[in-house]
């Protein structure tokens, strides 16, 4: 059944980020169509994919509510509802390094990686005929066409906030993201939310976006201390409490804003999409039309000021990350300069032994053997065979010792072996099995017989292929006699954007004295898309331009550029969404470009008006 591949994939997900989920509460859920967890707690190492030198202070998930209709997946849809996401974040500090910690966190990260690298592996058209590729284009094209048809989301109050008060020494800041709402619901043609019983030949999406911001507040009161180390308890503030001091520090849309010093002003905005199910190489079979009211940047002074001190210290941390492990523990160097002193000795001396050693026969050989008995191990387990304590232990320790770049190596060199061993046995299967190797490819498909019973998979087995296969509407034969070669000018990918207004501002002094240094605004700015077989085209517009000068006290000329009528916001009023999606003005400026045009096959022209 579906179910079991869908609970593994969510096991291996939250494994990831969630630190206190029960894998078999969450497994009943998704078997009886229902997951409702409350009150996640994310990992101290959620954030390890930015690679950035941070870690998770405080990490929420207040609801996760997660509804599949099996017995009906063609007909109803799939929703997804995620509430309340907080995060706190805070620089790594020198004083609290755990070398067996960070070791731990950098092979998870390396094996995550390789992990998402295998499953592109797998799922690309490498090494297909051109049979197989048909097959998988059209399967994928269904698979879309299903998930879209079917999926609501609907995301409420993100808050994303990282806090620092080692960086600039006396003006802590806390840098931070909010999201009031954010959905995806299934319209009618005239773009009213409605079930779609059943789908017609155009899928109809809205997408909504409400109060996304960026802020940068220099100089503030933070929730937590800014640094690794956690407050006394006295000092600490209750999880309670932080939690609705995030969710009160989101901005709304009926709120007219709060005490944040935006770099993205709260920007809400729609989306259109419509998917075209019937064929017809004359209508974009994805179109998506944006639409902003507003999009304001601004950056002042004491922003500039603490971004530059805190990528300073990401580079400092980042550089000295590969000698934390030589570096004297619990003393300073004026405490014990003998040892610090050998530490600067070794730092050096590890790079050139380091070095010398990779030219050795022992090296030469060593790397021989890891490769031999990684290889052997690897196919051992894509071919499911039982792996002996012995091997998985020496399995284990390879990938614990080898980079991410021999990883991805060895592992491709074996699965060319595995190809040239097995393409003899694969001429001589019954058909029925022959499909099956497709499937495998494309899904990692296995049968049924192989997988135990209390072994958490995210592999297909046959039966649930067939299973995905009914739900999406998908035949392997009739999809391969179906299949056509899109002609040259079908266009694949339409994206249309317009935005109302937008502006971008340098200030400075944004505590004592606010001003306004240099201002830029603009209006009906307008951008789209095509995508082609083999060709993309690009046009931009632009209906309004001003600049303002703010450094000349008294000016008489404050406004140094204008043209045609552009925005001033204390006069002209914003255009709504309605009115953007039809607003049809003449552009003062316009630009496209086309690669591999279809008219003149060759060229990539140009064209400003």
């Amino acid at each position: 059944m579906l179910e079991g591949l869908v609970a593994g994939l969510l096991n291996r997900f939250l494994g990831m980020y969630v630190k206190n989920f029960d894998p078999a509460q969450l497994k009943v859920g998704i078997w009886s169509g229902d997951v409702k967890l409350h009150h996640l707690q994310l990992r101290r190492e959620a954030l390890d994919q930015l690679k950035l030198p941070v870690n998770v202070i405080e990490g929420h998930v207040g609801d996760l509510t997660l509804a599949i209709p099996w017995s009906n997946l063609a007909g109803a849809p799939v929703k997804v509802f995620i509430e309340d996401v907080f995060l706190l974040a805070s620089p790594k500090e020198e004083a609290e390094y755990d070398e067996e910690e960070e070791d731990r966190r950098k092979q998870r990260l390396k094996m995550d990686k390789l992990d998402n690298a295998e499953l592109l592996k797998e799922r690309n058209q490498e090494g297909m005929s051109a049979e197989e590729q048909k097959k998988n284009q059209s399967f994928t094209q269904s698979l879309v066409t299903k998930i879209v048809d079917n999926l609501q989301v609907t995301v409420k109050n993100l808050h994303i906030r990282y806090e620092d008060s080692i960086s600039a020494p006396g003006h802590p800041f806390a840098l931070g993201v909010t999201l009031e709402e954010f959905s995806a619901v299934s319209t009618d043609g005239q773009w009213k939310p409605t079930f779609i019983q059943n789908a017609g030949d155009v899928t109809h999406k809205l997408a909504t976006l409400g109060a996304l911001a960026v802020y940068w507040n220099t100089d503030s009161e933070l929730l937590g201390t800014g640094r690794q180390t956690e407050p006394s308890p006295e000092e600490a503030m209750p999880h309670g409490e932080m939690i609705e001091k995030f969710k009160a520090m989101i901005n709304n849309t009926d709120q007219a804003g709060l005490n944040h010093q935006f770099i993205l002003k709260p920007v809400s905005g729609q989306a259109k999409i419509e998917l075209d199910k019937t064929g017809n190489v004359n209508v974009p079979h994805f179109k998506a039309n944006l639409l902003f009211e507003e999009i304001g940047l601004v950056l002042d002074d004491h922003q500039y000021r603490d971004s530059l001190m805190m990528v300073d210290l990401f580079h400092y941390f980042i550089r000295h990350q590969e000698y934390k492990k030589l570096q004297p523990k619990g003393v300073t160097p004026l405490e014990d300069p003998r040892a610090w002193f050998k530490f600067a000795g070794n730092a050096v001396l590890s790079k050139i032994h380091d070095r010398n050693r990779r030219w050795s026969w022992e090296y030469f050989k060593e790397r021989r053997d890891d490769r031999r008995r990684y290889i052997e191990l690897f196919k051992k387990k894509k071919q499911l065979q039982q792996l002996t304590a012995t091997e998985n232990d020496d399995l284990s320790k390879l990938e614990w010792k080898l980079g991410y770049e021999d990883l991805r190596f060895w592992r491709s060199l074996a699965r060319n072996q595995l190809k040239k061993e097995n393409a003899e046995a694969l001429k001589n299967q019954p058909p029925q099995q022959a499909q099956q190797g497709w499937a495998s490819w494309l899904w990692g498909t296995k049968p049924q017989e192989t997988i135990q019973e209390n072994e958490e998979n995210t592999q297909m087995t046959e039966e649930q292929r067939k299973e995905l296969y009914d739900a999406i509407e998908w035949d392997e034969k009739t999809a391969l006699a179906e299949a056509v070669d899109v002609p040259r000018e079908a266009v694949k990918l339409c994206i249309e954007t317009s935005l109302s207004t937008g502006s971008f501002t340098l200030k400075k002094g944004p505590h004592d004295d606010p001003k306004d240094l240099l201002s830029l605004h603009f209006d009906v700015f307008k951008a789209k898309a095509l995508q082609r077989k083999d060709s993309i085209l690009g046009n931009l517009s632009l209906g309004g331009l001003r600049v303002v000068d703010g450094t000349t006290p008294d000016s008489l000329y404050p406004e140094i550029v204008r043209v045609k009528d552009a925005p001033d916001a204390k006069k002209r009023k914003r255009l709504s969404l309605n009115e953007l999606a039809v607003v049809d003005e003449e552009p003062f400026f316009q630009i496209e470009v086309e690669k591999n045009p279809i008219e003149r096959e060759g060229i990539s022209p140009c064209s400003v008006n």
